[in-house]
């Protein structure tokens, strides 16, 4: 669902989105705590105000939206969400496009991060065997057009039509257009992939229990998605990028992914955290001064050379917190694999 294309480029109209409440935990069903109250779509401006809850359980911590928008109503909230190629309400300046170039690179080189960038863009399957793959919430195609150019016979699903449109036209890549589950799969998938999707969904373990269902024996489902435990949650708290409501209805842990995997059947799981992305969280983390502005009806439309600077030092302090807390970084990896064999 990164990089999904909104389905109306106008500005939003005032409209309200349908709400149902979630105060006992998906996973494990204890009566969730507040962590995050009152929070304003700092970054798309959707209606409303939202709080987030915990799970007390330990062995849970779970947390997600409270109240959240319903599955009919959802779709209001990616209204001013991702055009192809470029955030609508997050567009670069210039200057801060060449300097964001620059220092991405010099980070890149200079913290040691080349070999997990690589492996982060190409899904942690590049010393797997290439076979059939299936993008889950494929958005514009990058990702499957980079899996292609690896070797592999790629497949994407996508529940915007444009953007399905957009990955067929572009990229010449076949994409089903609806739930996952609406998906007729004459052949199953060697390797079933998401990207920051299954945050997104009401019912998370449906979704990986569909994508089991896809793979052959053996085949491997790579997902990434935020990580609740990660230093930049607890350095930015209520404005932290990954919170993103009304979108992002659970965030996860390696603890909570790995539960997740188990339920759907995935038989072997391995599951850790990775810093390589912080630049784009540290970006993205809306100061209180200028969340402030956005309540006030002001929404920040560039991002300027500031918001670069502040993703570079994001990107510096988070990795070296990350050599010593690999528990801290800004997204979680889960690999799980259907049957008894294993991925290494």
């Amino acid at each position: 669902m990164d990089d999904v294309p909104y389905l109306n480029k106008d500005p939003m109209p005032t409209i309200l989105i349908g709400t149902e409440t979630q105060s006992i935990c998906y996973l494990c069903g204890n009566a969730g705590k507040i962590l995050h109250h009152n929070l304003d779509d700092c970054l798309f401006g959707a209606p409303g105000a939202w709080s987030f809850r915990q799970c007390p359980n330990p062995d849970c911590g779970l947390i997600w939206l409270d109240p959240r928008p319903t599955v009919s109503e959802i779709g209001k909230a990616y209204r001013n969400y991702y055009t192809h190629g470029q955030p609508n309400g997050t567009r670069q300046t210039r200057p801060a496009r060449m300097l964001r170039t620059i220092l991405h690179a010099a980070s890149i080189a200079s913290l040691g991060l080349r070999a997990e960038r690589r492996r982060y863009k190409r899904m942690y399957l590049d010393q797997m065997p290439t076979g059939r793959l299936l993008e889950v919430g494929c958005g514009n195609g990058k990702r499957l057009a980079r899996m292609q150019a690896m070797g592999w016979d790629v497949t994407g699903q996508e529940v915007d039509p444009v953007a399905a449109d957009y990955v067929r036209a572009a990229r010449g890549i076949a994409v089903h257009v609806g739930p996952l589950e609406t998906m007729d799969v004459a052949e199953k998938y060697d390797a079933v992939i998401m990207s920051h999707v299954v945050e997104h969904v009401h019912d998370p373990v449906a979704l990986l229990l569909t994508c089991h269902s896809m793979l052959k024996e053996n085949g491997l489902l790579v997902v990434l998605t935020p990580n609740a435990a990660s230093y930049g949650h607890r350095k930015f708290g209520m404005v932290w990028r990954g919170l993103e409501p009304p979108r992002h209805l659970h965030l996860f842990t390696c603890r909570t992914l790995v539960q997740m995997a188990q339920r759907a059947g995935f038989s072997r799981n391995q599951c850790w955290t990775t810093s390589v992305g912080a630049d784009g969280i540290g970006q993205g983390s809306v100061l209180p001064e200028e969340a402030i502005q956005s309540r006030q009806g002001k929404q920040q439309q560039l991002v300027a050379t500031r918001d670069v600077l502040r993703g570079f030092w994001f990107q510096l302090a988070a990795s070296r917190i990350f050599r010593t807390d690999k528990n801290s970084g800004e997204e979680c990896v889960l690999l799980a694999t259907k049957g008894s064999a294993g991925y290494e």
